[in-house]
């Protein structure tokens, strides 16, 4: 029986297992345990005799010296029939191909976790405007891979598993350390697991019960238990607001990790005689990371997807869901076996084609005149969003790219060093694409190449592409396996349940104000909430929340508030907010243009919510104009964050939005002064709401180096004003009451 691959140089034939015996005979001496038939080897070549090419789970290997074949040991009790060894194999390695599914789908879910914060981190101490820390070193962790090159041979799996119950530690306790501490513990941890892949792809198609299939099963099963618990936190990691959710996660895969350590494994053959190039390994290497970073790049956390284009959240969920429990379905019920290169090239194109075309659709084109701002954002109806859920349909392609792009590996057993160098590449590739997603946003604070990224947001999502695209090019057409009767009984009802739990949390806990028929006054609050952390760099989302909810506003400006990205840990803080207050939300700039965002939150209806732009030499800036109507009367609400010092271009922009308009209620982080030439000419058309207000300045703050303002329209009457201190933020707060 001969078995070909396209692009192969010669066929691989499929040998009739070694180990098979005849029925014993009287007389004779009864084989021992090394005669007893490998299950694995006993399925693999019953398949083929039926026409169905194992792919991903063995191949002849290319040694001249063939394997010899050994028993499972205790696993498998001998037994005098053959028959008998092989059916009670099977239930054994189906038991332990659910474990095995399990404990990857954990170990993903632990590197989405690990890599978020770890650049959440990174990018909180540039936020802080710090010296370089030296903590910063532990960016090398990213090269970790590199150690591996001190191993000439494979190292055993259970190396791996000792490995992932180390980075699982690391994990539950970073959750609770400080900054740094953070950093220190998350960047070992996602070197450890980047050393952890190479080992468990050296093992791929050996005897042991770790396949490309079981590697898709446990990324699709870690994907969609990762939105769920972004979507029960409110959009943060729930493991993040409850420390107790991340050791309980730690404890499963320390226990899992334990449990598959008892096993006994199978012996391997020995290496191959031939090796492949390392350019190919390299490649495969990239595509196996590029998997990871599309997800992460966007799927992980879909509130991102949500912020980029203004469409609800749950709708995204939906989409996904939907599009991820047919994939699941079809992978379980063995629906997609035979994978052909032009299918899953066109398919990859189309998903990436959808992509690039949902953020230029989403992304405002800045003009270079000053002239033509105030820009407004345009308003996109339904059928424009189209290429968005196209993107998230197609979204399963990167699953299925990850199970053949792992298959390739396993096919072509490469070396411990060369999985060490392309792995180093590849991670290299990963943090290249991190940083310039970063640049999108702070470009304006990175000498030379920072202004390069201006408005690259689309070239940096498709160059992430390309980097699980291209690898696609060194695969062969591949047969995806069977699933085992265990798996699939684990793993679709657990994608199934997860996302429909995603979906009702998404639905149940959608703010649904409850307004005061007639207000006594009308309670504004802006606050600048520098991206969600604390004076001391620690992440203060709940803390944050608490404080805004003690002060029972009715609006609150927010600015600083944008970070579904990357530097901001994928999360959501106005979401956040929203559902702790219990408030509509307008979330301002789509996080596709590159600024640091401005939000609204109100427990009045908001009409006509728009955001517009301002002329910027810099980072670009924006403001939101919407109205609310309180006890009758109409308020024009405006909320903005100016560029540094102020320019007194975008202020007389801002002001030029508001001529004409009646009761206004003008507030945010104006970085500008009393003593300015920008404040004096604002105060020739609005007051100061603090000035009319007559109220003491809190202790501690300079009247004069104030920059968070609120204007109101001449003729208000205003009750009270007064700012807030609090180590929560590095901006005080301003409270003002307002009799409507």
């Amino acid at each position: 029986m001969f078995c070909s691959m396209r692009g192969s140089s010669r066929s691989r034939v499929l040998p009739r297992p070694q180990s098979w015996q005849r029925e014993p005979i009287k007389g004779r001496k009864q084989p021992g345990v090394d005669s007893i038939p490998n299950i694995e080897s006993v399925r693999q070549y019953q398949d083929t005799r039926a026409g169905s090419h194992p792919g991903l789970l063995y191949r002849r290997p290319r040694s001249r010296t063939p394997p010899r074949f050994q028993g499972f040991d205790s696993i498998i009790k001998p037994s005098t029939a053959g028959s008998g060894v092989v059916m009670e194999s099977a239930a054994a390695l189906s038991n332990r191909s659910w474990k095995f599914a399990l404990y990857l789908s954990l170990v993903f879910l632990f590197f989405f976790q690990l890599t978020s914060d770890f650049i959440e981190s990174i990018y909180t101490f540039g936020l802080l405007g710090t010296n370089i820390p030296p903590e910063i070193v532990s960016i090398v962790f990213f090269f970790s891979p590199l150690a591996l090159l001190l191993f000439r041979r494979r190292l055993p799996l259970r190396a791996a598993l000792v490995l992932t119950g180390v980075a699982a530690l690391l994990r539950g306790v970073e959750v609770v350390l400080d900054p740094g501490g953070k950093m220190l513990a998350s960047g070992l941890g996602v070197g450890i697991l980047l050393v952890t892949f190479p080992i468990l792809l050296s093992h791929l198609t050996r005897k042991t019960p770790v396949s490309a299939l079981e590697m898709g099963i446990g990324l699709t099963s870690a994907l969609s238990i990762s939105v769920l618990l972004r979507t029960l936190g409110a959009g943060s990691d729930l493991s993040l607001l409850f420390p107790w959710v991340s050791w309980l996660l730690c404890a499963a895969l320390i226990g899992l990790a334990v449990w598959l350590l008892r096993e006994n494994f199978t012996l391997d053959p020995a290496e191959d005689t031939v090796k492949p190039g390392f350019c190919p390994t390299a490649a495969l290497s990239a595509g196996f990371l590029g998997a990871l970073l599309m997800l992460y790049f966007a799927f992980t956390s879909p509130t991102v997807l949500s912020r980029w284009s203004g469409v609800d959240y749950r709708l995204v969920l939906l989409t996904l869901g939907v599009a991820w429990s047919i994939f699941s379905a079809l992978l379980t019920g063995s629906r997609i076996q035979q994978v052909s290169r032009p299918y899953l090239a066109g398919w990859n194109a189309l998903f990436l084609m959808a992509g690039t075309m949902t953020i230029l659709i989403n992304q405002v084109r800045f003009p270079a005149e000053a002239g033509s701002f105030p820009l407004y954002q345009p308003g996109l109806p339904w059928p424009a969003q189209i290429p968005l859920f196209a993107f998230l349909l197609l979204s399963p392609v990167i699953l299925l790219d990850f199970i053949v792009l792992s298959g390739e590996i396993a096919w072509l057993r490469p070396t411990t060093r060369q999985l060490a160098g392309g792995f180093t590449i590849a991670a290299l590739v990963f943090l290249i694409v991190v940083l310039a997603q970063v640049f999108t946003t702070v470009y304006d604070y990175i000498p030379v190449v920072g202004p390069g990224f201006r408005d690259r947001f689309w070239l940096v999502f498709l160059i992430a592409g390309l980097t699980l695209a291209v690898p696609l090019l060194w695969t062969r057409p591949r047969t995806i396996p069977r699933p085992q009767p265990a798996q699939r009984q684990l793993f679709f009802p657990l994608v199934i349940i997860a996302s429909v739990l995603s979906i009702v949390s998404s639905v149940l806990s959608e703010p649904q104000p409850e307004v005061t028929a007639k207000p006594a006054t009308l309670r504004v609050v802006t606050y600048n909430l520098q991206q969600g952390y604390d004076q001391g760099g620690q992440r203060a989302y709940q803390q944050q929340l608490e404080v805004i909810r003690s002060l029972q506003p009715d609006l609150v400006g927010l600015q600083e508030s944008d970070v579904a990205r990357f530097s901001g840990g994928n999360a959501d803080l106005v979401r956040t907010l929203a559902t702790g207050l219990n408030m509509y939300a307008y979330y301002g700039p789509k996080t596709v243009t590159g600024t640091f965002g401005i939000a609204l939150l109100s427990r009045y209806p908001l009409e006509n919510p728009r955001t517009f732009f301002m002329y910027s030499a810099g980072e670009q800036t924006a403001a939101i104009s919407t109205q609310v109507t309180v006890n009758a009367v109409p308020y024009h609400i405006l909320v903005t964050h100016l560029g540094n010092d102020g320019p007194i271009i975008q202020q007389q922009q801002v002001l030029q939005e508001l001529a004409g308009k009646q009761n206004i209620i003008a507030m945010g982080d104006f970085n500008f002064r009393s003593t300015s030439e920008q404040y004096a000419l604002t105060d020739q058309v609005l007051d100061s709401a603090w000035v009319l207000a007559g109220s003491p300045l809190t202790a501690g703050l300079d009247p004069e180096r104030l920059i968070d303002h609120v204007f109101v329209s001449p003729g208000t009457k205003v009750k009270s004003a007064e700012y807030i201190v609090s180590p929560v933020s590095d901006h005080p707060g301003l409270l003002v009451e307002i009799a409507p």
